[in-house]
C-alpha cells in the first residue's frame, strides 16, 4: 500500500487504496463501520476536512500501517484535485443587464437563494425560468447568476444551445462543451463517459452553469448531481416537465405599472408623464413585453427630439409593429423568429388557422376549424400552452376555458413569415399529437 503515501490527494489515496483491496464502497463501510454517504463524501472531497477517527478505522479496514491516519489527515482536500495555481477559472457570463428589471425583484432573490442554499442544492434542483419570446428570460437568469457568482469561485460557465450564427447544440456537444470550460481534461468518445467525467468534475468543484434558450430535459440532465457543490440556471422555451424537483418559474408580460416603470427609467419620468395617453398606447402596442419595451424606451431615448406620439403612430399598425420594434441589434421580431423555427412543424402548419380566428378562441373553436376531434384539439391546445405559443386568457362562468396566441406570435405569423412558409397551415391541415411529431422523452 506504498501508493497511499505519494497520492496527491486524500480522495485519491481511498479509491486506490480501497480498489487495491478489491472493495467497494459498501464493503468498506461494513467494515470500518461508517456509512456509505460518508465514504463517498471523503472520495469526493465533499469533506475537506475528515475526522481523525473516521480515517483510523478506514485505515484499520483497509489494513493500512499504523500511522497511516495521521498522514492522510494532511493531505491536501481533493476540492484542489484538478486545480493548479496558474488555472484561470472560466467567466463566462454575458454582462448583467444595466436597467432594472422591474417586477422581476422578487423571482430573482428566489432563484438567487435557491441556487446558493447549500441544502437545496443537495437534492439537485435545477432552477428554471420559462415564458414566450421577448418576456426577459435571459436578462433574469444573467441579473441572477451575476448577484451569486461570488459564492462559485471555481468558475461560472454560460452556453446558448440555440445560437444565431451556428447549428443548435446537441446534449452530447453540450457536455463537452462544458467539460472544456472547466479544464476538465479530453473528453471521453463515448457519450455516456464523457457524461460521467462532467458529474464528477461538477461533484468536486463550486461551479454555476448557465444555459440559454434550452428546449429539452436533455441537455440538463447531464448537469445534475446529487449532494453537488455546482448549480444550474436554465432560461427553458417550453416547460421542462420531466426534470425531477425543479423550481420552474412561468414568466410573461409586465403589470402596467412595472412596464411603465421600465419605460421611465429609460425615457424619464417627465417625458412619459407629459404624454401619458402616448405612453399608455406605446406598452400597449408593446404587450408590455419586457423586450420589447425596452426597445421602445431605447427608441426614444436615442431621439430625444421625437414625441412619445411619434413612436405610438409607428405602432399603430398591427401589420408593422414587429418590424418597428427594433433598435441596434435588438429585435422582437428576430426573438419571435427563433421561437417559432424551434416549435414542430406540424405546430407551425397550424398557427395560420388559430391566427385567423382572431382573439380568443375555445377548444370548440379549434375542432370546428383545425382538427377532427376535440381529444386532437386538447393536444394541440396543450402542446401549444407548453411551448409558450399562447396562454389562457379566462375561464368563462360555465366553465368553458379561453384562450389566446401572444401577441407577438400572433403578429408574426400574419405579418412576418418568410414566403416559404406563408400559406403552410392553409387547406385544412390534421393536427398530429405529441407521439408522432415531437415527443418530449429526453430530447
Amino acid at each position: 500500500m506504498t501508493e497511499l503515501f505519494t497520492s496527491d490527494t486524500l480522495a485519491t489515496a481511498l479509491v486506490t487504496a480501497r480498489e487495491a483491496a478489491c472493495l467497494t464502497q459498501e464493503d468498506l463501510a461494513e467494515r470500518s463501520g461508517l456509512s456509505v454517504r460518508a465514504i463517498r463524501n471523503l472520495e469526493t472531497g465533499h469533506t475537506s476536512r475528515p475526522r481523525k477517527q473516521s480515517l483510523r478505522l478506514l485505515a484499520a479496514a483497509l489494513g493500512l500501517p499504523p500511522g497511516t491516519a495521521d498522514q492522510l489527515r494532511g493531505k491536501p482536500h481533493a476540492g484542489a484535485r484538478h486545480e493548479s495555481p496558474h488555472r484561470l477559472q472560466p467567466a463566462e457570463l454575458p454582462a448583467a443587464p444595466r436597467h432594472r428589471l422591474v417586477g422581476r425583484e422578487r423571482l430573482i432573490a428566489s432563484l438567487r437563494a435557491l441556487v446558493t442554499t447549500r441544502e437545496q442544492r443537495d437534492h439537485a434542483r435545477p432552477a428554471i425560468v420559462v415564458g414566450p419570446p421577448g418576456s426577459g428570460k435571459t436578462s433574469l437568469v444573467l441579473q441572477t447568476a451575476h448577484g451569486v457568482r461570488d459564492q462559485f469561485p471555481d468558475g461560472q460557465v454560460f452556453v446558448d444551445l440555440h445560437p444565431v450564427s451556428s447549428p443548435p447544440l446537441t446534449p452530447d456537444t453540450l457536455v463537452r462543451r462544458i467539460l472544456r470550460s472547466l479544464d476538465g481534461g479530453p473528453a471521453a468518445d463515448s457519450p455516456e463517459e464523457a457524461g460521467a467525467q462532467l458529474r464528477d468534475v461538477l461533484s468536486r468543484r463550486h461551479v454555476l452553469v448557465v444555459l440559454d434558450n434550452t428546449d429539452s430535459e436533455a441537455h440538463v440532465r447531464p448537469l445534475l448531481v446529487e449532494d453537488v457543490r455546482s448549480a444550474v440556471l436554465v432560461a427553458a422555451r417550453h416547460e421542462l416537465p420531466a426534470l425531477p424537483a425543479q423550481f420552474s418559474h412561468r414568466i410573461g408580460a409586465l403589470s402596467p405599472v412595472a412596464a411603465q416603470a421600465v419605460l421611465e427609467d429609460l425615457v424619464g419620468a417627465d417625458r412619459v408623464h407629459a404624454e401619458r395617453s402616448a405612453a399608455l398606447s406605446i406598452l400597449e402596442s408593446c404587450g408590455r413585453l419586457p423586450l420589447a419595451v425596452h426597445i421602445a424606451g431605447l427608441w426614444l431615448s436615442a431621439r430625444p427630439h421625437r414625441s412619445l406620439r411619434d413612436l405610438a403612430g409607428r405602432l399603430l399598425f398591427a401589420q408593422d409593429r414587429l418590424r418597428a420594434l427594433r433598435v441596434g441589434d435588438l429585435s422582437l421580431q428576430a426573438s419571435v423568429a427563433a421561437h417559432h423555427r424551434s416549435l414542430p412543424l406540424p405546430i407551425q402548419a397550424e398557427l395560420p388557422q388559430l391566427v385567423g380566428m382572431h382573439g380568443d378562441f375555445s377548444a370548440d373553436d379549434v375542432v370546428a376549424q383545425v382538427t377532427p376531434s376535440r381529444e386532437l384539439a386538447m393536444e394541440l391546445l396543450d402542446e401549444l400552452l407548453y411551448r409558450q405559443v399562447m396562454h389562457i386568457s379566462r375561464v368563462d362562468d360555465d366553465g368553458r376555458v379561453r384562450y389566446r396566441l401572444y401577441d407577438a406570435m400572433r403578429l408574426y405569423v400574419a405579418h412576418c413569415l418568410p414566403e416559404s412558409l406563408v400559406g403552410c397551415g392553409a387547406g385544412g391541415g390534421v393536427w398530429l399529437p405529441r407521439q408522432a411529431t415531437s415527443p418530449r422523452s429526453g430530447g
